[in-house]
């Protein structure tokens, strides 16, 4: 009895080589994909507390209770928030629009002209996609935690631009971490949260 194609345990030997059914993720590669996931170093309890040391909140809620049963006030002294908020201040400052530039000096008056068309295009696609948001959110939790990600992608609503960008909370994506490329262009996956959808704070 041939074993069925599907999604994770790949084609079936009888079954002719096509499109639909070369190149589909097996089971083992799936699971060890998770294997692998469940063994990354435990650095995401870490960027959360650097972040409540960023919002301010660098007391637990045992120390705070010490505290009030011995009558002592909180002290808190929020050195890391200014500097990294000085940080984001340069970065809204120094924001600039994203440009096309001609490649290279013999393309003439031609190529200065398909460059401002595109410039166009660009800056009205940066400007309706949220593009500049979803960067400056990233870098955010770059200069705070470490790492952020923008997620670019079809706006579902068809009467809204046809492109949004927004920025995904660290804690709902995972990636390749045995990748070398800085892009990830060699990561064999990358896993989003099925249920990212929900509100997070920083």
């Amino acid at each position: 009895m041939t074993e069925p194609t599907t999604a994770l345990n790949g084609p079936s030997p009888s079954m002719p080589d096509t499109d639909l059914n070369t190149g589909a993720l097996t089971l083992s590669e799936f699971t060890d994909f998770f294997h692998e996931i469940e063994e990354q170093p435990a650095w995401r309890a870490k960027a959360d507390r650097e972040m409540e040391y960023y919002d301010g909140n660098q007391l637990s809620s045992e120390i705070l209770q010490r505290q009030q049963q011995i009558g002592m006030p909180p002290a808190i002294e929020p050195l890391i928030g200014p500097a990294i908020d000085a940080v984001l201040g340069l970065e809204a400052k120094t924001r600039a629009d994203w440009r096309v530039l001609p490649d290279g000096e013999g393309e003439g008056d031609s190529g200065d002209q398909v460059a401002t068309a595109l410039n166009y295009k660009l800056n009205q696609a940066e400007r309706h996609s949220k593009a500049d948001k979803a960067c400056s959110d990233a870098f955010k939790t770059q200069v705070a935690a470490g790492i952020g990600w923008v997620e670019v992608s079809r706006n579902p609503d068809p009467f809204k631009f046809p492109y949004r960008c927004k920025s995904i909370h660290r804690n709902e994506i995972w990636w390749d971490m045995l990748a070398t490329e800085d892009d990830l262009s060699d990561a064999r996956y990358l896993i989003v949260a099925a249920g990212r959808r929900r509100r997070r704070r920083s």
